[in-house]
């Protein structure tokens, strides 16, 4: 009877360190948060991804209809919906730009607003990614609920107990699978071997499952700064060169 008292007492101090430990919002079962910690460690460290504000990536790209020779660079808004995108191809170019207030696409020289619909997909969407979620689950304060799923993942859930996304990673922590969970299109990519783009390390290529877009990352640089200081999103009409890069604000 004493043995199994011990049993049970330190049974329940592991339920309560593992819930307590991420008090600020996350919670999750104990292998669910061991493999949290285990993927930022190969992301570039927890501090990084919590600090981070905006996100810069270069890709290059291929999708079925064009083939291969895009070239796709985004900043995205990492603490509140928002994004600019601009890929570059030899049949085309597009520009694309939202945040709370509205957004534009510019495709080979003809602009239109975002309807009402397009905007609230975004925004939708916007809490599902997995860059805005690799910053709220480093930061902890989003009321996150986190699942072991095996052999080696974990199931993302959101306040209302909504599944939102699942992680898949290699016994060191890698990840080589990632799903996006919910809504009318729900997405999933597979990824490569990781590699050093200087803060972080990030997976060298990814592709999506059903193969409508395959990249190699190029560049992935995270910034404490926030979006608006490194990209204006005024449409191209309006004023600044839509979406140009504030070049004198961006980090090195």
């Amino acid at each position: 009877m004493y043995r199994f008292r011990l049993f049970l007492i330190a049974l329940y101090s592991l339920l309560f360190v593992s819930n307590a430990a991420t008090a600020g919002g996350l919670v999750g079962d104990a292998k669910a948060l061991a493999r949290l910690d285990a993927m930022f460690e190969t992301l570039g460290g927890r501090d990084t991804w919590a600090s981070a504000r905006s996100l810069y990536t270069m890709e290059r790209a291929r999708h079925p209809k064009y083939g291969d020779g895009i070239v796709a660079v985004f900043w995205r808004d990492l603490a509140e919906p928002g994004e600019y995108a601009r890929m570059s191809h030899e049949k085309f170019e597009i520009k694309y730009a939202w945040d709370e207030s509205g957004g534009w696409l510019l495709r080979d020289g003809e602009l239109r607003d975002f309807s009402d619909d397009e905007m609230a997909e975004r925004r939708f969407y916007w809490h599902r990614e997995i860059y805005t979620l690799y910053h709220q689950l480093a930061q902890g304060k989003r009321k996150l609920t986190l699942k072991s799923v095996e052999p080696n993942g974990f199931l993302v859930m959101d306040e209302q107990g909504e599944k939102i996304s699942e992680f898949m990673l290699t016994a060191d922590g890698d990840l080589y699978m990632w799903r996006q969970l919910g809504g009318d299109d729900p997405v999933a990519y597979v990824y490569g071997p990781h590699k050093d783009f200087g803060k972080v390390s990030f997976p060298d290529w990814g592709t999506s499952t059903d193969g409508g877009w395959g990249f190699y990352y190029v560049q992935v640089k995270p910034s404490s700064k926030s979006f608006a200081s490194h990209v204006d999103i005024t449409p191209p009409n309006q004023g600044w060169a839509g979406g140009a890069i504030k070049k004198d604000q961006c980090e090195p």
